[in-house]
């Protein structure tokens, strides 16, 4: 309905943006670069945030910029992860038959990872929601990383998760785990300037050159949302479709207190 009233492409804050069509902001192309360094010299990267923040965006983002001839990417969610599963995950996205024992599928995962290495194909690792990663496994994932030498690491791991993942990796089990990371990065929200700036680029991506948030609107989104992209996205959306709904062309404050009460239920 937003987009027929407007006479849009498509809905400017919809949540299936094509990842070559993502508007950046600070945090955003921060870790998108961030992530792409430790791809090249395969570090383990840890990027967390609260919820909303563009954390699985930007993950997006870097994994799109990845050259498909270096670089193999596997994402998997952490949902129901287990040692066995993770390794069996691994095995079949490089395009090999899982064994029965644990122990057999580690000895494969490490031929594979040093066999994709030495033939100029690097393997990165994405867990998303690692957060729920149990200490257990967390702890076993630094054996993927380093299970030749101490200076040789076959693999980047990124782990994405929320903030309680950093308190996570201050428990002492962990710290052989902790002490490889070697790029962390929390996102951080949007300013005012970034939020205004974003809003401006998803109209335009999908070809409205005017600004349809009225200034005060904008200021409005900017403090309900804190900044929180998801949030964001969720008050612009309502707030088109509550003028739409009154035949408007502008979205104002009111529009806007709406919204967020329909977002909040």
């Amino acid at each position: 309905m937003i987009a027929e009233h407007f006479g849009w492409t498509t809905d400017p804050f919809d949540r299936d943006i094509p990842v070559d069509s993502l508007v950046s902001f600070h945090a955003h192309s921060e870790v998108t670069a961030r992530l792409l360094f430790a791809a090249e010299h395969r570090q383990l990267a840890l990027v967390t945030g609260d919820t909303g923040m563009g954390k699985t965006t930007a993950v997006r983002a870097a994994m799109h910029r990845l050259d498909s001839a270096r670089y193999r990417p596997i994402y998997v969610a952490s949902a129901g992860l287990t040692s066995q599963t993770l390794l069996r995950i691994l095995l079949e996205r490089l395009h090999i038959e899982p064994r029965f024992r644990y122990s057999d599928n580690h000895a494969l995962v490490q031929a594979a990872l040093e066999d994709s290495h030495a033939s100029g194909q690097q393997v990165v690792f994405v867990i998303d929601e690692a957060h729920d990663l149990n200490p257990l496994l967390l702890g076993q994932l630094r054996y993927l990383l380093n299970f030749r030498t101490d200076s040789f690491s076959p693999l980047s791991l990124w782990l994405v998760g929320q903030t309680e993942l950093r308190e996570t990796l201050r428990l002492r089990v962990l710290t052989p785990l902790s002490q490889r990371i070697e790029m962390r990065y929390a996102m951080t929200p949007m300013t005012v300037e970034e939020l205004s700036f974003y809003m401006k680029e998803q109209l335009l991506r999908v070809g409205e050159e005017r600004m349809v948030f009225a200034a005060d609107a904008v200021a409005q989104i900017a403090k309900l949302s804190k900044g929180v992209p998801r949030v964001v996205n969720s008050i612009c959306k309502a707030a088109l479709l509550n003028v739409a709904m009154q035949g408007e062309q502008v979205v104002g404050v009111t529009n806007v207190e709406s919204a967020w009460l329909e977002v909040n239920g």
